[in-house]
């Protein structure tokens, strides 16, 4: 928790770098914000009943559309956290993006 969101950044840009960086990445190019959650969770599995946002979407059907080139999979967009449906959002990201 003392870590500052600055040397958070610093090290998140330098990971992407290593992965990425032989490809051309910039991440001040690439990168238009990060967002940090400082718990165990994204919180992004909308309880029973509760459907919010922009014409009352769910937030994770929002996130299951992704962001131009940026697909999300994680176990939190099916409510379930373990390997099964993390997996499974795995799977659903990648065919996303090679369409």
């Amino acid at each position: 928790m003392a870590t500052s969101y600055h040397d958070y950044e610093r090290q998140i840009y330098a990971q992407m770098m290593k992965l990425f960086g032989s490809s051309g990445f910039n991440p001040l190019r690439e990168v238009t914000g990060i967002i940090l959650n400082r718990w165990g969770h994204a919180y992004s599995v909308p309880y029973p009943g509760f459907y919010g946002g922009k014409g009352g979407i769910a937030p994770r059907d929002v996130i299951r559309k992704g962001y131009g080139r940026i697909a999300f999979g994680h176990s939190e967009l099916d409510g379930l956290q373990h390997y099964g449906p993390a997996a499974d959002e795995g799977r659903r990201a990648f065919n996303q993006v090679m369409i």
